[in-house]
């Protein structure tokens, strides 16, 4: 879909994909021979060397490690991130659409049992109606007693669907698209009932549950373990001779026990000068708590384009941020050709911003990591503010629970500077590269934690 020149609404996308339950294989599907994604696994499995992104290697995971061909080494690069990439891509995400999906696939299958059709379509109503009494967004500190039932339902009603369906797959002739159709419905029933039955266990320490909105305007159930070293213990690296390579430039101490490695450590020293070729500008301006210190941003960020002659990357920390600003800076600079992060698909937007020597970038999240623009197109980088994590994120609610009153330093700053840090090393990309890292923030100059968190940082000059 990222080179897709418009992105299309997810219902559509909705209407055209599947899950790894659904799909029915190559060997069992009328467009098996032209489906990219099986042509991309029979890539992979003729292949020395894999290249995967962290979402794709935690499904491999999830689903018993039948994704990608099997293997013995695996190199984690940014591997800062990994740790909350496998917390998002394991944690389970229940909906009463989900439940939805299967009593159709049910009755495409079993006709006649309207008892199994009713109890799924009741426990799917009753999980809807629980989810309406709680707080989205919020940690809960246990199931109500509606929601207990619920799940109760759906778990039973899934169960026998199952069991039905299993019997039905029996008694099916093999290689018939009624047996695949089947079986595909088995592979959907499967997974809800392991992962009703991980609804229904207790919350012990490190595991969390919350409640969140939908974009169909419902509600979902999300059920995470933060403390992910054992799953991946359990999952990945007792499974054989395995060896875990993991690479940052950014990789903070504890990294490697949080994701359950034994590991041995080495530095390598880094082909960028910072300290040489990097100025750090932190001006004295209000701070970003003050209703004016838009004005002063967008004022900063006037400055320093026009200083640079254009060849600048601004990173924000909302897309609300970006918006007020970049409408400032296009009409104060007009000579300029500002390109904002939302007018076009990202590949198409960064290749601009290289082609346009004088062009300027003003971009939210997806920017801050990964890209690399190097040369006299990127001189200059300016971060709006300290990318703290948003506290009321359940992940980053659980583990400052868990951290207690040192939940801010311990938490919060280390999240934030190895952030900042990531969006900092857009700048020298290369051993030739320089240029001036603004941060408008004078929380980086003044506040109590400003040492802890400078020191996250690359040496540069002050």
């Amino acid at each position: 879909m990222a080179e897709l020149p418009e992105t299309p609404d997810w219902r559509v996308w909705a209407s055209v994909s599947v899950g790894p339950g659904e799909c029915v294989g190559a060997a069992n599907c009328t467009y098996g021979e032209d489906c990219w994604a099986e042509r991309a696994r029979e890539a992979a499995a003729a292949a020395d060397i894999v290249v995967v992104n962290a979402s794709l290697y935690g499904a491999h995971l999830q689903i018993g490690g039948t994704l990608l061909p099997e293997h013995d080494l695996l190199v984690i690069d940014e591997a800062h991130e990994f740790e909350d990439s496998m917390v998002d891509t394991l944690t389970v995400v229940m909906t009463a659409a989900r439940v939805d999906d299967l009593l159709k696939a049910y009755r495409r299958c079993i006709t006649g049992d309207e008892t199994t059709v009713r109890d799924l379509r009741d426990a799917s109503r009753s999980f809807d109606e629980a989810l309406d009494e709680l707080e989205p967004g919020r940690l809960i500190d246990g199931l109500t007693e509606h929601l207990v039932e619920a799940i109760e339902a759906m778990s039973v009603g899934v169960d026998h669907a199952l069991q039905n369906l299993r019997s039905a797959s029996k008694a099916a002739k093999d290689s018939t698209r009624e047996k695949h159709r089947i079986d595909s419905a088995i592979r959907v029933a499967d997974i809800l009932s392991t992962e009703c039955a991980v609804l229904r266990s207790e919350l012990t320490p490190g595991v969390v549950m919350w409640v969140q909105e939908t974009r169909s305007d419902s509600r979902s159930l999300s059920f995470a373990r933060i403390n992910i070293a054992s799953t991946l213990r359990h999952l990945a690296w007792d499974e054989g001779d395995m060896t875990v390579v993991c690479c940052s430039a950014t990789l903070a101490e504890g990294t490697a026990r949080r994701l359950g490695l034994d590991a041995e450590f080495t530095t390598v020293p880094s082909p960028f000068n910072f300290a040489e070729n990097a100025v750090l500008y932190v001006p004295r301006i209000r701070r970003p708590n003050d209703p004016r210190w838009p004005e002063d941003v967008a004022d900063e960020i006037e400055h320093l384009i026009r200083a640079a002659n254009g060849r600048t990357l601004a990173l924000f920390t909302s897309n609300r941020m970006l918006r007020m600003t970049v409408d400032t800076c296009r009409e104060r600079l007009p000579e300029f050709t500002i390109l904002a992060q939302g007018d076009a698909p990202n590949p198409v937007l960064h290749a601009q911003f290289l082609d346009e020597e004088h062009a300027c970038l003003f971009a939210t999240a997806s920017f801050w990591t990964g890209v690399s623009s190097p040369g006299s197109t990127c001189s200059v980088v300016v971060v709006d503010k300290i990318p703290f994590p948003v506290p009321t994120d359940p992940i980053i609610e659980a583990r400052s629970e868990m951290a207690g009153d040192a939940a801010f330093m311990q938490v919060s700053v280390p999240a934030a500077g190895m952030q900042l840090a990531q969006g900092i090393g857009r700048l020298i990309r290369t051993s030739s590269d320089r240029g001036v890292v603004a941060v408008l923030d004078p929380r980086l100059a003044e506040a109590r934690y400003r040492t802890q968190m400078l020191n996250l940082l690359p040496p540069m000059k002050r």
